[in-house]
């Protein structure tokens, strides 16, 4: 799972939001952004949102400078 921090505005109101999304793949064509934009629009009660920027956030260090995800690794 890849979590996302994600800034958007509406066509109507310039104000930036933002938002954390969770994708089971990650964010790697237009039409991703697209089906972003619709699920927020839905989840916020809106009627179209415009992602204006997005980054991924990284995976937690266990405390001594690893990346928990590898700690684990043979």
């Amino acid at each position: 799972m890849n979590r996302y921090c994600i800034w958007f505005a509406t066509p109507d109101d310039k104000v930036v939001r933002r938002a954390e999304v969770v994708l089971n793949g990650s964010i790697h064509c237009h039409q991703v952004l697209e089906e972003i934009e619709a699920q927020l629009a839905i989840d916020c009660g809106l009627t179209e949102v415009m992602i204006i920027d997005w980054k991924r956030f990284e995976d937690p260090e266990d405390g001594q400078g690893n990346d928990a995800s590898l700690s684990h690794a043979a």
